[in-house]
């Protein structure tokens, strides 16, 4: 099996060769951009399995880069960033960003993250390899695990991987409510949770993109002061 490929987008040199030489000891391929211009560039010739996206970069900034890489792909996207501010972080997974780390940061918890992003697409809470790549229907909406393609009235909707797991995870159980720190350690395989934000950002961007209003949703509903479930109307599974 090749190894997988890790883009870095990062126009600090030491900074970059630190995350080079720990990817690259954890047997992954690593190419790079220092400059936003040519990192979209490299994404087209390269196609990596994961980028790790400065955001202050010469030219384009990670931004940018995310909102561009997002109209063509569902590559998970890291965002490692000095700007700490909550509104940069929302900002970033907004765009489809899948996590946000400042700086400083460890270098060993940032290998654990993108293992995280890279791992295989699920198999819990007793699905079998049947029911894994089994198609849901929920009205207007189209969901095939095997493709991991979504439909709504009949169009395809561009999600993120991310996007995509925890839709499919909630709706593969309908009507069971799961916390927001069940969620996180499902679907970004990370038993540390210290916030919301991620979660409600990612069901918030769901909601856009599913739902026939996002305002007063029908599909992905807030369970108050646990968590969220799928709403079930006439749904079917096979």
């Amino acid at each position: 099996m090749s190894a997988q490929k890790i883009m870095i987008v990062e126009d600090d040199p030491e900074i970059r060769d630190v995350i080079r030489l720990y990817l690259e000891k954890n047997d992954y391929d690593v190419v790079w951009a220092g400059n936003g211009t040519d990192a979209v560039l490299l994404a087209e010739a390269e196609q990596p399995d994961l980028a790790i996206l400065d955001v202050l970069l010469p030219g384009k900034d990670g931004f940018e880069i995310c909102r561009e890489l997002r109209a063509v792909s569902s590559v998970p996207i890291l965002f490692l960033s000095c700007k700490k501010e909550e509104s940069d972080k929302i900002h970033a997974l907004n765009l489809g960003g899948d996590d946000y780390i400042t700086k400083p940061f460890s270098p060993n918890e940032l290998i654990a993250r993108v293992r995280a992003h890279l791992r295989r697409p699920f198999m819990t809470g007793g699905e079998t390899a049947e029911s894994a790549s089994a198609k849901l229907a929920f009205g207007s909406i189209r969901i095939d695990r095997a493709s991991r393609v979504v439909k709504v009235n009949g169009q395809d909707v561009q999600l993120s991987r991310k996007e995509f797991d925890l839709l499919h995870y909630l709706a593969s159980r309908p009507e069971q409510t799961f916390t927001h720190e069940h969620l996180f350690r499902e679907i970004w395989g990370q038993e540390c949770f210290n916030d919301t934000r991620t979660i409600i950002v990612h069901v918030s961007n769901l909601r856009k993109k599913i739902e026939p209003d996002p305002s007063n949703p029908r599909y992905i509903i807030n369970v108050h002061g646990v968590g969220y479930k799928f709403a079930h109307p006439g749904g079917t599974y096979h």
